[in-house]
């Protein structure tokens, strides 16, 4: 079976200078609006995780980049748009952990 698509998980952590509410207004208002900008990206979505839900997680969100392949995904980050994209990071997050994953879609 093949892969439907590359995604690009990043598990985020908040900038511990910033509000809850400062990390979510600059991911959704700013970044994610620079994000969409990425070439050739397929899907992008924010996912901001209920903290109190899980003990210990330690991360705020995560963010899925969907791409045809994995050459798609490093081209689109190393484009203009994508260095504008990473250089934004430190804006809103202490750190930010990316996961290459291979998406198989068995209920759409």
């Amino acid at each position: 079976m093949k892969p439907d698509a590359v995604k690009r998980i990043g598990l985020v952590k908040r900038r511990k200078d910033l509000s809850y509410e400062e990390f979510v207004d600059h991911w959704l208002n700013t970044h994610a609006e620079l994000c969409k900008k990425l070439p050739n990206m397929r899907r992008y979505s924010v996912n901001l995780i209920e903290r109190d839900q899980v003990e210990g997680f330690g991360y705020d969100g995560f963010s899925e980049l969907w791409f045809e392949s994995a050459e798609a995904l490093k081209s689109a980050l190393e484009s203009p748009e994508g260095k504008t994209l990473l250089a934004d990071l430190p804006n809103f997050t202490d750190s930010i952990h990316p996961l290459l994953v291979h998406d198989y879609l068995l209920l759409g």
